[in-house]
């Protein structure tokens, strides 16, 4: 604690002594008593407005004065709506506009303010501005057990237009058991909405609308049901089962939750602003790209769920390993997902952020023994894709990715965390522009040789660095999501039409002061040249027609079993 009373005894008699001078020339204070009340410094006394007498306690926190002091009452009475609860007064000196300099005499003059304006012990008076600024949905009390539904989707639902009408529950924690209310067209947006999932505790409950308003005398279930004027057969479904009824009229919805047991209890409707997708900051033509990840370990995890957040709904995710406890550390997934293979667990997770994402798994390494066939055709999943990204940290995968990117015409990105996190390498290679990953990689190697510095290799065990003592030191978390933050965005970037310079092609990363790095934040773009001009191909004309021919046969043969 700081016992702010304590280290600063000067700043402690300037309180002091404001507010004894306060009780001694204004009329309207009268000081009781200095004590500790809870382990913080208080001044209690009487606070007289309209004849009426308000005993408040005057609050010192052990960070004041960076935070401001408040009054409260002493017996924990509720006096005005510009309180929390029956504690700490909404005064205009606050946590969002205070300054050090302010004294706990001003918070009480402020206090006395508020008293006279709205004279709650006596007749009354006029109600206190609001300064709030936060909106309904960030003010709402979750004790409403609110129905959330979209502002689009409620304009449809007033004027009749709402097809197919939902109603999502989430069985939470926290006393929170929210109604999502969703139509069709909602269902149809880029980011999608969530179905029912027994793992996630959501399900949908049946929703009956109505446009017969209920008036406040019909507080129970059949009183309810025959207000809204039911046919029989939904009745029949009202009468004993978890459902939602929404009263439509007079431009406003009332939902009442009509639980398998018990009365129906009428919640609160919160309209959701039409954001969706704004924070993207994606082109629809960008949206519609598709992006392949080799590896969702933990850096090939997070790569995926910024580009996913960041508007990138179409993925091809390519890992044949099984999520770990040990992997927990620095991975995107949780225990939930653990013995699971983890391009498995990493769809749910992104289905979880944007359920109307296109993702497919592949979850076999392309360097695994196999299927000719099969390794085949996973290959050629990842070259159908826009862009292909490495995150194995692996060599030898990397070199044949990029062949297969070069080969397609496909822009390809290496990105590589160095043992024990000094930093990293996020490598480009743009089709037509750029040499190839393994020209590139050729002569980055020749660079790290003319620098007098091999390229850092792997210590004794994976993920592991030597320190020049021989200790061991470890990429942690910090270096994959710094890793991974820099890919995305350099891959966002490809996909925006704006790739980074030749200059720039590839980027190293410094973390610590290890190796070419001076420390922390030391970038060094470095450039490994352009593509280097191809002949043009000569052509085989006895092949090609040889070939052609056998397409012709294989064409009339569909016809013919058409």
């Amino acid at each position: 604690m700081k016992f702010w009373w304590l280290t600063d005894t000067p700043r402690l008699g300037a309180e002091r002594r404001a507010v004894e001078a306060l009780a001694a020339i204004e009329g309207w204070f009268e000081l009781d008593r200095w004590r500790f009340h809870e382990g913080k410094l208080c001044a209690e006394g009487v606070i007289v407005a309209h004849a009426q007498r308000y005993a408040v306690r005057l609050v010192y926190p052990d960070q004041f004065p960076e935070v401001p002091a408040w009054v409260e009452p002493q017996e924990g009475a509720r006096w005005t709506t510009h309180q929390y609860g029956a504690g700490t007064l909404c005064l205009q000196l606050r946590p969002d506009n205070w300054i050090p300099s302010a004294t706990g005499a001003d918070v009480l003059r402020s206090a006395y303010d508020l008293l006279v304006i709205e004279n709650p012990l006596g007749k009354g008076g006029e109600r206190a501005p609001s300064a709030h600024q936060v909106g309904e949905i960030q003010a709402y009390d979750w004790g409403a057990n609110p129905v959330l539904i979209g502002a689009a989707c409620r304009e449809r639902l007033l004027a009749g237009r709402a097809d197919d009408l939902k109603a999502l529950r989430w069985m939470a924690a926290d006393e929170v058991w929210p109604i999502l209310l969703h139509d069709a067209e909602d269902r149809q947006s880029t980011r999608g909405l969530p179905g029912a999932d027994i793992n996630s505790w959501r399900f949908e409950i049946p929703v009956i609308v109505t446009p017969v308003i209920p008036s406040a005398s019909t507080p129970d279930r059949a009183a309810l049901i025959d207000a809204g004027g039911f046919a029989p057969e939904t009745a029949a479904l009202l009468s004993g089962s978890n459902a939602l009824a929404v009263f439509v009229g007079g431009g406003e919805l009332t939902a009442y939750h009509l639980l398998a047991e018990g009365g129906p209890h009428r919640r609160r409707v919160f309209v959701l602003p039409e954001e969706s997708g704004l924070r993207s900051g994606r082109a629809p033509e960008a949206v519609a790209k598709q992006v392949a990840i080799v590896g969702a370990g933990s850096l090939g995890s997070k790569i995926a769920e910024s580009l996913l957040r960041s508007g990138v709904t179409r993925m091809t995710l390519v890992d044949g390993d099984v999520l770990l406890p040990a992997n927990l550390e620095r991975h995107a997934l949780d225990w939930r997902d653990v013995g699971f293979r983890k391009v498995h667990g990493l769809k749910r997770r992104l289905l979880g952020i944007a359920p109307g994402s296109e993702i497919t798994v592949v979850d076999q390494n392309l360097n695994w023994q196999r299927s000719a066939r099969t390794h085949a055709w996973q290959t050629a999943a990842v070259a159908d894709c826009d862009v292909v990204i490495d995150a194995t940290g692996d060599a030898a995968t990397a070199l044949f990715l990029g062949a297969v990117a070069d080969a397609n015409g496909r822009p390809f990105v290496s990105a590589e965390v160095f043992e024990g996190g000094i930093g990293a390498l996020v490598a480009t290679s743009l089709p037509v522009r750029d040499p190839p990953f393994a020209a590139g990689r050729a002569a980055f190697l020749a660079w790290c040789d003319a620098q007098g510095k091999k390229a850092p290799e792997t210590g004794p065990r994976r993920y592991e660095a030597l320190a020049e003592d021989g200790t061991p030191i470890v990429a942690d978390d910090a270096a994959v999501t710094t890793t991974a933050g820099h890919t995305a965005r350099i891959v966002l970037d490809i996909i925006d039409g704006r790739p980074p310079p030749v200059s720039a092609a590839w980027l190293l990363l410094g973390y610590q002061k290890a190796w070419l790095f001076d420390g922390h934040c030391h970038t060094i773009r470095l450039s490994v040249g352009e593509r280097a001009a191809a002949d043009a191909p000569t052509e085989d004309a006895e092949s090609k027609a040889f070939v052609m021919a056998l397409v012709k046969d294989w064409l009339n043969e569909g016809k013919a079993g058409g």
